[in-house]
């Protein structure tokens, strides 16, 4: 076999491609849309009934709707570790996905802890969830070029506009409805369309 001398412009034409190949590579990121696109609607359907008709089973949905977060994170982490097991080539816009939920989710914790239960908190924290969701997705839609992420993200931050004109029963309602145009549509559409993302 002849020993080949690549020039630099070779060399780098070669990374180039291996990395536009591993950026289109499809991510698994569409299983955690499913999984927090289902959980967290479904948290805030929970609530908005749980306000809007105040039965003393709508307080006990409400109760157990607070477990949903801890089976969206056990969901999550099975889900990583089938990728783990699945997953010979990590595609590229998999760190952009893991880096920025994992700013986002820091980011709602920490305004979660330094709120508290404050008379503000709730409309405080459907328009921070709204605003976060739709600034990441319009962040990962346009870097991955994926228009429902952008679009969700857009109708996310729309939204918002909504949350001070509603009553708290209304908040919960526009916030699933954000989430389910942010996360779980896109999450679906990422599955189910040869989209690489």
């Amino acid at each position: 076999m002849e020993n080949q001398n690549l020039t630099s412009e070779e060399q780098i034409s070669i990374i180039e491609n291996s990395l536009k190949h591993s950026s289109k590579q499809k991510t698994g990121a569409s299983s955690y849309y499913i999984i927090w696109g289902a959980i967290l609607p479904a948290y805030f359907i929970v609530q908005f009934l749980n306000v809007h008709l105040r039965t003393d089973f709508t307080a006990l949905l409400s109760d157990i709707s607070m477990s949903f977060y801890a089976l969206g994170g056990l969901l999550s982490f099975l889900q990583s570790r089938k990728d783990d097991k699945s997953e010979t080539l990590v595609p590229l816009n998999e760190k952009v996905y893991k880096y920025a939920w994992i700013g986002a989710s820091i980011g709602i914790g920490v305004m979660s802890i330094s709120q508290g239960y404050s008379n503000n908190f709730i409309e405080l924290f459907c328009i921070i969830i709204l605003l976060i969701f739709g600034l990441i997705n319009f962040i990962i839609g346009g870097v991955t070029n994926f228009k429902p992420l952008i679009i969700g993200g857009v109708l996310s931050m729309l939204l918002i506009i909504l949350i001070p004109l509603s009553t708290i029963d209304y908040k919960f309602l526009i916030t699933a409805i954000g989430i389910l145009f942010n996360c779980l549509i896109p999450g679906l559409m990422m599955k189910y369309t040869r989209a690489n993302v």
